[in-house]
């Protein structure tokens, strides 16, 4: 009783409703009581009187029921018996085309709980029959295109606006979730339901638990994400999947479409379903590709999409999805106004999206190689701060805007080439204790820090060692990281598995005391460095056993290395070492 009380004052309070309107609207809702406490509690959620005078104006216009079917002249003599003042011809043909809509409601709802199951229902030749006398409004064929949905619902408004906005703030758990989507999506599924099992289980991650739900003889879509309406379960989501393009019969957009209004059209629902538009998101998944699109429920039911049929098998390295290989037709770049053509020679990271290459001039008079490096973002400031002191490559050239915009927002940045990579050093076990390696990147993030910036990546592939008067000495390289300390953030692509900082993960902000962190793994990794060649257990084990009178041959070279470790003069040491190595290895023959 005290709901329809607030429902009578709302609807009094509000004064914008006719006599006629006024009517209908009691009248409904005095056939229609045990609906009164969900309209009440959903005309809480709207922000202004124009939004609750079209929620409750909804009931006049699609959601009364048991209306008889009549003729022209029993519409009007039934209008006349509700003792109106006039009963013009405007208003009968608004009751006419009142009365059409809630045919095609009840309609709609029958077909939903009489239709076939989506598998087979959403099979060209049954849906396109079905669309001549029942259709979803969805686009197929392109008359049957529904009003626009996001102006029943804010939510998809807000979606969209969402879904476009550069400036969005992602929080960096859900950048974590997005690369175990696209991780997901990439692989490979030989079970037909392994694909979407998989996917329910990140999706809920984020979404909530998904549920599995049947209706009539069995039917159940892939996922519903669901909230309570008072007692009610309303479905907020629908998943509906494929293994890969192509697998199924059927497309996953059509099977959801079907699966949205045949779910809706259930009579457990339908206090919901005749209280508002009941609107849904879609999300269809098919092989390494997802689309979200929406659903209402008006006399028909509209299905539109949200987004494109969006790729998740992208380069994670590359948000825009260019592709790299297009890269190496630029063969020139200027420098002091002269044109210098150059060649590649190799690419510098040995992967299959790599986008840095090795190249040489070769108009020059004395020709040198150089650095060419395709990227999307690059801190070219804080580069050369560090190359005016020496803390980095030069860098000889860097794309215009013209040239930018020409290729797909993508910088080409040349650098003179300097040095051998440290992981790649340390590998070869050509780094000697003697070095300033550490001092090198030490001064060099100090300068960073002293500017406000964070190098960010300084792990050993981003240090390049170089011989400078016989001493091997370090630069910084890849700035493309490198951003304002506390203001800029990791990229969203971030690999999790490698040991970061603490806290660090996608998204977050650029701390000074990461950088330390990684000063500190620098120094603790170099100061486990010997001189020379170092014979690792392995090895002598290996020779242990190929030759037993060895024995004494290999202690006695441990001796000699442990004496020479001690001596101060690095280079016979070196030089002495090799020597008993060369004899072990000839009496080993």
């Amino acid at each position: 009783m005290d709901d329809a009380l607030t429902l009578s004052r709302e609807i009094n309070r509000l004064f914008d409703f006719n006599q006629d309107e006024q009517f209908r609207l009691r009248k409904y809702f005095a056939d229609n009581v045990k609906k009164i406490d969900v309209v009440v509690a959903f005309l809480t959620d709207f922000k202004t009187d124009d939004e609750k005078r079209g929620y409750l104006k909804s009931f006049i216009s699609t959601h009364a029921k048991h209306r008889p079917k009549n003729t022209a002249e029993e519409l009007r003599a039934q209008l006349e018996a509700l003792k109106l003042d006039e009963v013009s011809d405007l208003l009968l043909e608004s009751e006419i085309k009142r009365r059409k809509r809630e045919k095609e409601y009840r309609e709609t709802v029958n077909i939903g709980l009489k239709a076939r199951p989506p598998s087979s229902g959403a099979k060209p030749s049954t849906f396109f029959t079905t669309q001549i006398t029942n259709p979803i409004l969805n686009g197929r064929p392109l008359e049957l295109t529904g009003p626009p949905i996001n102006i029943y619902n804010r939510v998809f408004t807000k979606f969209l606006e969402d879904f476009n906005s550069i400036e969005l703030e992602v929080p960096p758990d859900t950048l974590e979730w997005v690369m175990d989507i696209i991780s997901a999506s990439a692989d490979k599924y030989f079970i037909e339901d392994g694909r979407m099992n998989n996917m329910r289980e990140i999706l809920s991650k984020i979404f909530g638990t998904i549920v599995l739900t049947s209706y009539a003889k069995g039917c159940s879509c892939d996922g519903l994400l669901t909230a309570k309406v008072g007692l009610l379960d309303a479905y907020i989501g629908i998943i509906e999947g494929e293994n890969e393009v192509g697998s199924g019969e059927t497309d996953p957009s059509l099977k959801a479409a079907i699966y949205y209004r045949d779910y809706w059209s259930q009579t457990v629902v339908e206090q919901i379903r005749d209280c508002c538009c009941v609107p849904s998101f879609i999300i269809t998944i098919t092989g390494p590709w997802i689309c979200v699109l929406g659903g209402i429920f008006l006399n028909r039911v509209v299905v539109q999409p949200l987004t494109d049929m969006i790729p998740l098998t992208i380069n994670v390295r590359n948000e825009d999805q260019v592709e790299q290989r297009y890269f190496p037709y630029l063969r020139s770049f200027k420098l002091d106004d002269k044109n210098v053509n150059f060649i590649y020679i190799e690419e510098l990271e040995d992967n299959r999206i790599s986008s840095i290459w090795k190249a040489r001039t070769t108009n020059m008079e004395n020709n040198y190689d150089i650095v060419v490096k395709f990227v999307k973002n690059y801190n070219i400031t804080a580069h050369k701060i560090c190359s005016g002191k020496g803390y980095a490559p030069k860098i000889l050239y860097q794309s215009p805007i013209d040239e930018f915009l020409a290729l797909g927002r993508y910088w080409m940045i040349i650098m003179e080439f300097v040095g051998i990579s440290l992981d790649r050093k340390l590998d070869q076990r050509d780094i000697r204790p003697s070095n300033l390696i550490y001092n090198d990147v030490k001064l060099a993030i100090e300068l960073l820090h002293s500017n406000n910036y964070v190098f960010a990546d300084l792990r050993l592939p981003n240090i390049l060692v170089y011989d400078e008067n016989e001493r091997q000495r370090a630069k910084l390289i890849d700035f493309d990281w490198c951003g304002r300390h506390k203001v800029d953030k990791y990229p969203s692509s971030l690999n999790m598995s490698i040991q970061w900082p603490t806290n660090v993960k996608p998204g977050t902000f650029l701390m000074k005391e990461h950088d330390i962190y990684w000063l500190g793994k620098l120094q603790e990794r170099l100061s486990t460095l010997t001189d020379g060649f170092q014979p690792t257990d392995g090895f002598i084990t290996l020779m242990r056993c190929l030759n037993p009178r060895l024995t004494s041959k290999i202690t006695g070279l441990e001796s000699e290395k442990a004496e020479l470790k001690s001596r101060t003069d690095t280079t016979a040491e070196n030089a002495e070492l090799k020597t008993i190595v060369v004899r072990l290895k000839q009496d080993s023959r």
